[in-house]
């Protein structure tokens, strides 16, 4: 009876999850700035199975349509050795809270590695890690959200930056329009040139 009540409630937090990811996430692009240099980054609707941990027969298409729609049930998802339900449990937990990473103090770690495979970056906001890559399906030099680790992981980095400035824009736009995060050291004047390129003119100061 437990294993149901705990499956119910688990599907019932993913849909919650999958509106705010599809509201606040999915249809833009965000780019991160550090270390005087960017990277932009994607969040896929077909990438938020994985992101929560849990098992399924469902496709990852079919998960994220039916989470959406708040029809994601209990009998659709499962925990395994693999997929444990603590694990999954603190995942989804984290999913919605992704879209407040965006607009917050966060750093971007570069060359991640875990046991199982490795990423360019990796952004924290020292509770949870959001792992990145390239993926070779035509979204040019953007980097794709992959995976969650219930972990800062600055220790299986390279190098960690401070984000300092966070933009977003609609996937089907060139230039970015909307700056959601600035660090108090920060400031827009002294961006590169080759950023500010990429900004709508209304975000810079006169010169």
């Amino acid at each position: 009876m437990k294993k149901n009540y705990d499956r119910k409630n688990v599907a019932r937090e993913i849909n919650e999850a999958a509106k705010l990811y599809k509201k606040h996430l999915v249809g833009k692009r965000f780019m991160y700035v550090f270390d005087n240099r960017y990277i932009e980054v994607l969040f896929k609707a077909e990438n938020f199975r994985h992101l929560t941990g849990v098992d399924t027969h469902l496709s990852a298409k079919s998960f994220y349509s039916y989470a959406t729609r708040g029809i994601l049930e209990a009998s659709q998802i499962r925990f395994t050795a693999t997929h444990p339900y603590d694990l999954c449990v603190r995942k989804i937990k984290h999913i919605g809270s992704i879209a407040n990473m965006a607009v917050s103090e966060c750093f971007m770690l570069e060359e991640v590695k875990t046991d199982t495979m490795s990423y360019k970056f990796g952004t924290t906001d020292l509770n949870f890690t959001l792992c990145l890559n390239k993926e070779t399906d035509g979204e040019g030099d953007s980097y794709v959200v992959q995976s969650l680790r219930d972990e800062d992981c600055f220790s299986k980095s390279k190098t960690a930056y401070t984000v300092t400035h966070i933009f977003s824009c609609r996937t089907d736009e060139k230039i970015y329009k909307d700056l959601l995060y600035i660090d108090k050291s920060a400031s827009m004047s002294d961006l590169p040139d080759c950023i500010k390129e990429k900004l709508i003119p209304t975000l810079l100061p006169d010169e």
